[in-house]
């Protein structure tokens, strides 16, 4: 098995309405998104998949959550922006766009460089 990893960032501004903390508040993250995506061969040049096109992936994936309140976007405005639901969330929207023979391994959001966060499919 290949596994292939890209970074990405962006940065945005969520609350969290049923939390008791200081998090309830509106705040800020400049989020680094690491992903993961894995396939058991490599093509005629040699790879996976071109680490340019996974990247590219994600930052569409990240473009409309980029400078925003997250809790104003979609899904966001129904569903709590924790880093929990955007791990899922990007999970999701990439698995559905990676061509057949890439699968998704994981995504790992971290809100800042102390806390993170990984989502994977058992």
């Amino acid at each position: 098995m290949y596994e292939l990893n890209v970074e990405s960032e962006f940065s945005a501004a969520h609350f969290l309405p049923d939390y008791s903390g200081a998090c309830k508040r509106v705040h800020g993250h400049n989020w680094k998104i690491r992903l993961t995506v894995g396939a058991k061969k490599v093509d005629e040049s040699g790879m996976a998949m071109d680490l340019a096109d996974v990247r590219e992936l994600l930052d569409t994936c990240l473009e409309p959550l980029d400078h925003q309140i997250l809790n104003e976007v979609t899904p966001f405005d129904q569903i709590t922006p924790t880093s929990e639901n955007l791990a899922r969330f990007i999970y999701e929207w990439i698995k559905k766009e990676l061509p057949a023979h890439v699968r998704m391994i994981q995504v790992e959001v971290f809100e800042s460089d102390k806390f993170s966060v990984v989502y994977t499919e058992e």
